[in-house]
């Protein structure tokens, strides 16, 4: 068993390289995985705005998957929320995530992504994580909210609050093999691209996504 320090030796005989890790070891590794001309599939979460720069400008030069949540059921949440961003008229947006007690980040990753999907035309330029402070509901808002306990690996809700209906999407992961199953999909993907670049999910599932 050899540590982080040994990451070259770890790589040289992989096609490709799957980082689910920290931030900060990500933007120390990675240079040494590109250094080696290693495809990389990335599903660390907790980057800050400038981490995720910095990560963006470093991996572009070879095949990359990034991906906030390598579930496919995950995926298809996110093509559902990027269709129901239309309807901030007529409803309320929230997204609810719930993840076991030692979860390192919030709100997460998967969640953020969501935010971001529902936010293209900038429809929701506050999030509330908090409504102590602010009780009443104002336009262009967007709530966010986690909670964490015991061993869920992961829940994700995003619902729309109408005056006359509510619609509630879900997805529930029953154990992190939901996103093993979808990493190696990308593993598997990725290891067949040749042009650098950073992809996404949406690339590697293809067709099953429109």
């Amino acid at each position: 068993m050899r540590d982080a320090s040994h990451i070259e030796d770890a790589a040289a005989n992989c096609d490709v390289v799957l980082s689910v890790s920290k931030p900060d070891a990500d933007l120390t590794n990675i240079p040494k995985i590109i250094a080696l001309g290693k495809r990389i599939v990335i599903g660390t979460t907790g980057f800050t705005a400038a981490q995720s720069e910095q990560l963006n400008s470093i991996v572009k030069s070879v095949p990359t998957v990034i991906s906030t949540n390598f579930s496919v059921g995950a995926n298809i949440i996110f093509q559902i929320t990027h269709q129901l961003s239309h309807f901030n008229k007529l409803y309320d947006y929230s997204i609810i995530e719930e993840h076991h007690k030692m979860k390192a980040d919030a709100p997460s990753g998967t969640a953020k992504t969501m935010l971001q999907l529902l936010n293209r035309d900038s429809a929701f330029p506050v999030t509330i994580t908090d409504r102590t402070a602010k009780p009443k509901r104002m336009d262009g808002e967007v709530e966010m909210v986690s909670l964490r306990g015991g061993g869920t690996p992961g829940i994700h809700q995003l619902i729309l609050s109408g005056e006359h209906d509510m619609i509630r999407i879900e997805h529930i992961a029953f154990s992190r093999k939901a996103m093993v199953a979808g990493a190696l999909l990308a593993c598997k993907w990725i290891a067949s691209q040749e042009q650098p670049g950073i992809y996404s999910m949406k690339d590697v599932l293809g067709p099953t996504q429109t």
